[in-house]
């Protein structure tokens, strides 16, 4: 079986060197075309993109507590979308949410103030109306507009009025302007019992999802190291937790659905297949890659890296992963009636300037070039670029070859409103529609991510963990079966 892996993946000397030049080129052509964006952005203001108002919009973005993640968050916070920063450090959420809530709006796109205050009764023997509860809970949520999910001028958890006459309504003044509608919710990729907590929580709340950003990740750490399920921690958090939390969540948006047609006395395949149609019911799941992806066939063979580990190969096998399961649940949403308006989409954001990528150059290997004639032109390409984006030359070329967090979200935004019809199933790159490796059309690879054998996961089925006991309860999955190819 590994010897028909390696020949299907193309871990043949000639074939591994293809691979490794492409995605060089890849990245050497990114960088130029980084430096004319960065030069041109320089030069002229670049406009805003997607403008238009996103309010009634629920979005949830892993890792949006820094990089790609944060700038994407504030962006759609900015065009009025209600933001969840699924985070798994509560302290650096929650310094994201303050962060978020008081960035200005676009234009247009100001946040909707809150209902107003019932009129005082007209008898003087009552007492007057009060000025709206202020929210008690310990919710990390900065909008005066949702409470724990509930939107009410008096949510559960919420202290009582604090005096009995009348407030006057505050002047309308910068300082005092709506806050932006965000807040963070507990997620650790490192354990899968987290995604599956996370799902339930949101099911209880019973918010829509019109957006799920698949963004957090780890890149390359020196050494092999495994999660708290025993995964290789690339393989678990880039790919597989994200994997289960877009299967489970789908699952509770399908049931949202479903129950809200029913309370609706309508017929509920019509009544979901209706809102969808008219894009309050669809949802879009943004899965985050990168070029590196080209260089994952060669790691296929090995997904949990047992045998050797080269944080590169290790990475772009995760990102490899990552764009099949966007067009692998693209097609699964295509054949499912329940979910035929939903949309998935792979992005790669760009060669982009964040602690993530600048620890990875940090701690640059080149175990993939070790006894071969191109380990010296290896070693000196990346300790070359290196330098140069950690800034150690003293030269402007550097900071121009990546992009900023900020320009990356222009990307992002694009992967996630632009219209189903120009993104659905398909590869992003530099902000337009690319091709991504040959081994990312695969769907026999596809198929393979959706049936792991227990050795390297505990639940990749519909109905159940393979090793729960009798008491566990059974898994709420999404789109975890298998369908007819």
């Amino acid at each position: 079986m590994d010897k028909q892996l390696s020949v299907k993946c193309g871990v043949e000397p000639v074939t591994s060197f293809m691979r490794l030049a492409h995605t060089a080129l890849d990245g050497t052509v990114e960088s130029f075309v980084n430096i004319f964006d960065n030069i041109s952005e320089r030069l002229c203001k670049r406009q805003e993109s997607f403008p238009e108002p996103l309010h009634g919009m629920v979005a949830i973005v892993t890792g949006g507590n820094a990089g790609i993640g944060f700038a994407t968050a504030q962006q759609l916070a900015r065009r009025g979308a209600h933001v969840v920063l699924a985070c798994r450090d509560k302290a650096r959420a929650e310094a994201a949410v303050q962060a978020i809530a008081r960035t200005p709006p676009l234009p247009g796109c100001e946040p909707l103030p809150p209902p107003p205050p019932p009129p005082p009764p007209s008898s003087p023997k009552t007492p007057p109306a009060t000025a709206a509860t202020t929210c008690g809970s310990s919710s990390r949520c900065s909008s005066p507009r949702l409470c724990n999910g509930i939107r009410s001028s008096a949510a559960p958890n919420c202290s009582p009025p604090l005096s009995p006459l009348p407030l006057p309504p505050p002047a309308v003044t910068a300082a005092a302007a709506p806050l932006l509608s965000v807040e963070s919710m507990d997620l650790d990729l490192g354990r899968l019992s987290s995604v599956r907590s996370f799902a339930e929580e949101w099911r209880r709340r019973g918010l829509p999802l019109h957006l799920l950003v698949c963004n957090a990740g780890v890149m390359g750490p020196p050494q092999r190291l495994e999660t708290q399920d025993g995964l290789e921690v690339q393989f678990q958090v880039n790919f597989l937790s994200h994997w289960l939390l877009a299967n489970q969540l789908m699952g509770v948006e399908r049931d949202r659905r479903v129950a809200a047609a029913v309370a609706a006395d309508a017929p509920a395949a019509a009544a979901v297949s209706s809102a969808a149609r008219a894009g309050g019911g669809s949802t879009r799941v943004v899965v985050v890659t990168s070029l590196t992806h080209r260089a994952g066939p060669l790691q296929w063979h090995d997904k949990q890296s047992t045998r050797s580990y080269e944080p590169f190969l290790s990475y772009g096998l995760s990102k490899l992963a990552n764009i099949l399961t966007a067009k692998e649940l693209q097609r699964r949403f295509d054949m499912s009636p329940e979910y035929g308006q939903d949309t998935a989409v792979a992005v790669h954001p760009g060669l982009v300037s964040t602690d993530l990528a600048n620890g990875f150059f940090a701690h640059r290997s080149t175990g993939w070039a070790a006894d071969s004639p191109l380990k010296p032109l290896v070693e000196a390409a990346m300790e070359g670029f290196g330098q140069l984006v950690s800034h150690q030359r003293c030269c402007e070329v550097g900071p121009l070859l990546m992009r900023t967090p900020e320009q990356s979200a222009a990307v992002m935004l694009h992967a996630c409103l632009a219209p189903s019809a120009r993104v659905a199933g398909s590869y992003l790159a530099l902000g337009r529609t690319a091709q991504p490796d040959q081994a990312a059309e695969d769907t026999s690879m596809a198929s393979e991510l959706w049936r792991l054998p227990p050795s390297h996961i505990t639940l990749m089925q519909t109905h159940g963990n393979p090793k729960e006991t009798a008491g566990d309860k059974p898994e709420r999955g999404g789109l975890l079966a298998e369908v007819p190819r």
